[in-house]
């Protein structure tokens, strides 16, 4: 269910169009013609929503303060297509996402000079340096629009709904403590107590048995253990997207940056085999915290396809993921998940390792079985429609 971001606008020969549409050529020519018929039927501003064959639309039509439009009001309508049928929470997510975008387009006073684009040949030099400099700021927030949305309605993946569990360190070491072996409930909720003094022991066991983790066993009368059920990790392997990139792309990739990419993805795993367990665990634990971090998720996403010119991760996400940019950054290069390359006066970023979490039997139920079992590797997100 990924979705598309279009912002139409009545021009004042032509009548409703849409003005620009992300990602782009998405949109075909029907579907186009479907949503600027929708502004052609809408009277008053605000939020609604419009179903047509297997779509759904989420619309916010408004108007803005415009010195060269009739009346001197752009009249404009932004829309958030989905392919399918959607719950209310993310109706309402929109709605919020809708009236922000809105607001940014009242407090900026010449942004109705972007809507002229088509006719600048019409207009002095200084109303055309407006009218590029608001085109381009307006097909901006578009794509952060975008980009909020699919943040705030795409399905979670199963390797994000283990990481948000195990990203816990409670449970991630409730986790690792039972992977020994069964544990009698009593003594487990003593380590526990002791340990996290703080937290609910009854939580934490609902939790872990309504998500499959965990099974109590009672043996006799009282007595009653705890056996995991599946276990979890998280490790790091190669990067598939370096060499695919570079297989993808032979006429645009040069030896040089070959070069450059190889030794480094190179040099970190020979490093990553000689840890000991302790740091291993820790490590572990932080890729959890990365993959449970849905700003930090999302550039992981996107650099699972290739490289990247730095100057271009802005545009790949929100406003208000783009606040914390550079916090996301700094985190995956501590944990030398990203690493940074210049390549002929351009700065790529790009995966030094890919990260995969793994659920198996634990190992003491492995032993039991007459074939050790594969681990089940956790599907990675891949929006419908790709």
């Amino acid at each position: 269910m990924k979705p598309i971001v279009a912002l139409s606008y009545f021009h004042r020969k032509i009548g409703p169009l849409v003005f620009y549409s992300y990602p782009e050529n998405m949109l075909n020519e029907h579907l186009s013609t479907r949503i600027a018929n929708i502004m052609d039927q809408t009277v008053s501003e605000g939020f609604f929503t419009h179903s047509f064959e297997q779509n759904i639309s989420n619309n916010y039509y408004f108007e803005i303060q415009s010195d060269w439009a009739r009346g001197n009001k752009e009249m404009l309508m932004v829309s958030v297509i989905f392919d399918q049928q959607i719950n209310l929470e993310i109706e309402q997510n929109v709605n919020i996402l809708c009236t922000e975008f809105l607001e940014k387009l009242l407090s900026h006073e010449e942004i109705f000079t972007a809507f002229y684009i088509n006719d600048i040949n019409n207009f002095e030099e200084h109303d055309k340096d407006h009218i590029h400099k608001n085109n381009s700021l307006i097909k901006l927030w578009v794509n952060e629009l975008y980009w909020a949305t699919l943040e705030d309605t795409r399905e979670k993946s199963e390797e994000e709904k283990i990481a948000t569990l195990l990203n816990k360190k409670h449970i991630f070491l409730t986790l690792k403590k039972l992977s020994k072996g069964p544990i009698a409930l009593d003594g487990l909720r003593e380590w526990y107590n002791n340990t996290f003094p703080k937290l609910d022991f009854k939580e934490l066991i609902d939790t872990l048995v309504s998500k499959q983790f965990i099974f109590i066993n009672q043996i006799g009368i009282v007595e009653k253990y705890v056996l995991l059920l599946k276990e979890v990790n998280a490790e790091r392997i190669p990067p598939d997207s370096v060499i695919e990139y570079i297989d993808e792309n032979p006429d645009l990739i040069e030896l040089e940056l070959i070069e450059l990419l190889l030794p480094k993805v190179q040099a970190y795993f020979s490093i990553y085999e000689n840890k000991n367990h302790k740091e291993l665990e820790e490590d572990t634990f932080a890729l959890f915290q990365i993959v449970s971090d849905p700003k930090k998720y999302n550039l992981l996403s996107e650099l699972r396809n290739g490289l990247i010119s730095k100057d271009k991760l802005p545009k790949l996400i929100s406003k208000r993921a783009l606040d914390h940019l550079n916090s996301s950054l700094s985190f995956l290069k501590k944990y030398d998940v990203i690493e940074e390359l210049k390549y002929k006066d351009e700065r790529y970023i790009f995966l030094k390792t890919n990260i995969q979490i793994t659920t198996a039997f634990p190992e003491y139920l492995r032993k039991s079985l007459p074939q050790e079992s594969k681990p089940v590797i956790a599907k990675k997100y891949k929006p419908k429609g790709d």
